[in-house]
């Protein structure tokens, strides 16, 4: 990856993760007009959300910036870390609602639709919100916690974290240029850009 900078990387695999989130959209929107959504897409989000998601990104928060951020004497009980873990798990649990609501569609449960439409709902409440606290928030902080060498460290540690994921990196991140292709070019770097859907927490 080109980024040298261990913040860097999360960031840019914000913008990833929030094409996928955004183009659940053009699915919901399939639902609404009555029209049967692509199976093997919603598949293949459920995919990006625990491999990409979780297992690439989260993990690379959880392992090894939250504990060097602890280490600099941000506590791990209270705001921001434990919330955001708190977020992280309540992703792992909207995505496997989601899965299940797919096994419901292709079952022909007729209460499918309306149980994927509640899925696609609280990813897309959760996620956004959860990346803005990160982006503006909490990795602006870490930024400053690190000196020029430690943030080389956290780096290559992370490269070492990456060689686990392989190449399937690189196909998750065409995943989510075709879900964002989805809503027209470039949809979910878009609104992160503009900060359409990233604003802060009402609550």
């Amino acid at each position: 990856m080109a980024h040298d900078n261990p913040i860097h990387v999360l960031t840019h695999e914000h913008q990833y993760i929030l094409k996928v989130v955004h183009g659940l959209s053009a699915i919901d929107q399939d639902l609404e007009a009555g029209r049967r959504p692509d199976i093997a897409r919603l598949r293949g989000v459920v995919a990006f959300m625990r491999e990409f998601a979780d297992r690439c990104h989260h993990a690379k928060e959880e392992a090894i910036l939250f504990p060097a951020m602890e280490g600099k004497g941000v506590p791990h009980d209270g705001c921001p870390l434990e919330g955001l873990l708190r977020e992280h798990a309540r992703g792992r649990e909207r995505v496997g609602a989601l899965a299940a609501a797919i096994d419901a569609l292709e079952r022909g449960d007729a209460a499918a639709p309306a149980a994927l439409h509640e899925a696609i709902a609280g990813i897309q409440q959760l996620y956004p919100n959860h990346i803005w606290k990160e982006d503006q928030m909490v990795f602006p902080m870490a930024e400053r916690l690190f000196s020029a060498a430690e943030l080389a460290d956290l780096h290559a540690r992370f490269e070492q974290a990456e060689v686990e994921l392989g190449p399937e990196h690189e196909r998750y991140a065409a995943f989510a240029d075709e879900m964002a292709a989805l809503l027209g070019a470039d949809a979910g770097t878009a609104t992160h850009a503009a900060g359409g859907h990233l604003h802060p927490p009402t609550h």
